[in-house]
């Protein structure tokens, strides 16, 4: 796994992942009913749930569960790699890297119960929908803790280390 890493950290590679993830995320902007989506809410309800995927349509329905199984699933992939890279390269903490994997985890199982949610409607389900959105809200909430873990170690690594000593001479 190591060297799989140590391959992927070089700048082609890392360039590549990040190309990849603008790519996915234009994407997904795309061809996600952005407005409707339940990927992108926060701390939605099980009635708000069913209300989007109401508004959606049969069509917009079906579209939507393929975009999360293809082409959020290979997104999914690509930001667990750069993520990982990322702060790996920047902490000195290598448990750090957990962080990329349980965003990973949890946005599969968002994407397990949006497509519970999908494949049994009109039938709603009050504990499924805040299932959905349990999982929905908890990776948002890891993405910030990473992105806060990350800023932090960017401003320790890069801005604080090339300071001039503040310490007061007595």
């Amino acid at each position: 796994m190591e060297a799989i890493f140590r391959k992927l950290e070089r700048p082609p590679s890392l360039l590549a992942l990040v190309v990849l993830f603008a790519l996915f995320n234009l994407l997904l902007n795309y061809f996600m009913p952005r407005e409707l989506a339940l990927d992108v809410r926060f701390a939605y309800s099980a009635n708000e749930a069913y209300n989007s995927i109401q508004s959606m349509g049969p069509k917009v329905r079906e579209n939507y569960l393929a975009v999360i199984w293809i082409l959020d699933t290979a997104y999914m992939l690509v930001y667990l790699l750069l993520f990982s890279i990322l702060i790996m390269k920047i902490s000195k903490r290598k448990l750090l890297v957990i962080l990329p994997l349980v965003i990973f985890i949890l946005d599969l199982f968002e994407n397990l119960m949006v497509t519970f949610l999908l494949l049994k409607f009109p039938v709603e389900s009050q504990v499924l929908g805040f299932i959905a959105s349990f999982f929905t809200t908890t990776k948002w909430l890891t993405v910030g803790a990473f992105c806060v873990i990350f800023i932090f170690c960017v401003i320790r690594n890069y801005v604080l280390k090339n300071q001039p000593d503040l310490k007061l001479n007595r």
